[in-house]
């Protein structure tokens, strides 16, 4: 297949799943690009929102649209580690007993987790080495995971009894952070028209995981040109406080900066967006599309930038003006 025929088939399947998803999720079309980018970057997806903006539904639909087999996890205090990556079970029978490897939810091709942050630290960190390496260990064997395997997250940021925070290492893993907002009176009115009937809107799966592995193949054949590279390397490096080119705002109000991980997130979502204009070499605006959604759960803000206020955008819009 030639280099056009691949662009051309790249944007025919975005579209169609971006589309689908638009007329289930109403009100959304931002997070619903922002999501789709993130996953055909090979990433997985955190889905921050207050009650009823729609983040497990989309999540599901992200699912379903891509064809994927889907594992729900609902994060609860009382999860346990063997919950999400299953356990070794005593299986007895006449030939004898035998301990069986019984796989859990963590073994479907796409997870939903489900109000990550009411799971204890304990079972958070179960999903640490499965999101970086797509692979788990119980008992010593180590168990490969589905090549197409990712994360869909869900957090609801106001609700904070009975929650624990997400540690550092493994907000890093999440490729995106991408905030639902509350739908205004018009879109609530469709909402409400669609939702109160008898045969509710359901998705449709849009193509097959072998065309998802495709379509993530076609975004790392992208060329990203090494001066773009770089002004996206040095863009991440002003996010730091020790950088000596991060702005002053940085250096005061942040504690810790965006790291390696960020900026492959940036080049990744550069080039599915690349892809989605019609190039298939990366260009600045094509890497800038995310830069919020992508650094806004790795910054650490020191206790002077919390007791400013200091917000991500904000610190967006300084490194833009320092680094040209």
């Amino acid at each position: 297949m030639s280099v056009d025929e691949e662009l051309k088939e790249f944007r025919h399947w975005d579209e169609l799943l971006r589309n689908s998803v638009s007329k289930i999720i109403l009100g959304q079309a931002s997070a619903i690009d922002a999501s789709t980018c993130a996953l055909l970057a090979g990433g997985h997806l955190m889905l921050v929102g207050v009650p009823g903006t729609g983040k497990t539904r989309l999540a599901e639909c992200l699912a379903l649209g891509m064809g994927l087999q889907k594992g729900r996890i609902q994060f609860t205090p009382d999860l346990l580690p063997a919950d999400i990556l299953g356990a070794e079970t005593l299986i007895t029978g006449e030939s004898g007993d035998r301990i069986e490897f019984r796989p859990g939810p963590i073994f479907r091709q796409l997870v939903v987790a489900d109000e990550i942050n009411r799971g204890t630290p304990r079972t958070q960190s179960a999903l640490l080495e499965a999101m970086q390496e797509r692979s788990i260990t119980v008992a010593g064997t180590r168990h490969r995971l589905d090549p197409l395997f990712g994360v869909i997250a869900t957090r609801n940021p106001i609700e904070m009894e009975g929650t624990y925070p997400l540690p550092e290492a493994q907000r890093d893993r999440f490729l995106m952070e991408v905030v639902l907002t509350s739908p205004d009176a018009e879109t609530l009115s469709k909402i409400a028209a669609l939702t109160t009937i008898n045969e509710e809107q359901q998705m449709e799966s849009c193509f097959t995981p072998s065309t998802f592995s495709k379509l993530r193949e076609t975004v790392r054949k992208v060329i990203a040109a090494p001066a773009v590279l770089d002004r996206a390397a040095r863009w991440i490096a002003a996010t730091r406080p020790e950088d000596p080119t991060a702005p002053e705002s940085v250096r005061k109000g942040v504690r810790l900066g965006a790291g390696a991980r960020a900026l492959q997130a940036l080049i990744l979502c550069g080039k599915v967006e690349a892809l989605r204009a019609g190039r298939t070499h990366l260009a600045d605006e094509d890497w800038q599309t995310w830069r919020e959604e992508i650094i806004r759960h790795r910054l650490v803000m020191s206790l002077e930038g919390e007791l400013q206020g200091l917000q991500v955008s904000e610190i967006v819009r300084t490194v833009d003006k320092e680094v040209r």
